[in-house]
C-alpha cells in the first residue's frame, strides 16, 4: 500500500528515510556528517518538504518499505530511499513506478558517484540531461540531472 505521508506517519517516513540515507552515504560522506542525520533532523527536513508542498508517499507491507516524493512545481522526483532490509525486492520500482504516474515529464537528480541508483534508474527509462556534472560546492560532491525518456515511445 502506498499512502501520502502525513502527521500521522511522518515518523514511520523518517524512519525509513534515516536507515536508508545512511546506508547509502556512508561512503560518500563523513562519519559526523551522517550521525547528524538522526530521526529528528529527518522528521524537521521531510516536515519542511510538505509545507513547501512537496507530495511525499510512503509504502508499506506490514511495516514501513520506502519513500518517494514529487517537487510539483518542476515535477523532480526525489527522496526515493528504500528500507536497506527491503531493498532488491522491488519496493523502489514500485515507489518510481507510483511517483512516475503522476508526473507529465519528470527527471531526477542523483550524486555521481550513487552508481547503484544511476543504474537503477538507467534501468527504468532516465537518460542523462546533461554532458557535465553539477559541482554542489556546498556539499562538495557532484549531481547530474536525468529525465525520463519513456521506454515506450
Amino acid at each position: 500500500m502506498i499512502t501520502k505521508v502525513s502527521k500521522e506517519n511522518i515518523i514511520d517516513a523518517a524512519k525509513v528515510y534515516m536507515d536508508s540515507w545512511k546506508e547509502s552515504h556512508k561512503n560518500i560522506c563523513s562519519a559526523e556528517f551522517i550521525e547528524k542525520h538522526d530521526l529528528n533532523y529527518m522528521i524537521d527536513f521531510l516536515s519542511e518538504k510538505i509545507k513547501n508542498s512537496y507530495l511525499i508517499f510512503i509504502s508499506y507491507d506490514n511495516a514501513p518499505e520506502g519513500i518517494v516524493a514529487i517537487n510539483p512545481t518542476d515535477e523532480e522526483i526525489c527522496l526515493l530511499y528504500v528500507s536497506p532490509e527491503k531493498q532488491g525486492k522491488g519496493v523502489g520500482t514500485k515507489l518510481l513506478d507510483f511517483a512516475l504516474s503522476k508526473c507529465v515529464s519528470p527527471y531526477i537528480t542523483v550524486l555521481d558517484s550513487n552508481k547503484k541508483a544511476i543504474d537503477f534508474y538507467k534501468k527504468r527509462g532516465f537518460v542523462p540531461a546533461e554532458n557535465q556534472a553539477k559541482n554542489n560546492s556546498e556539499k562538495r560532491i557532484f549531481e547530474r540531472k536525468y529525465v525520463y525518456q519513456n521506454k515506450n515511445m
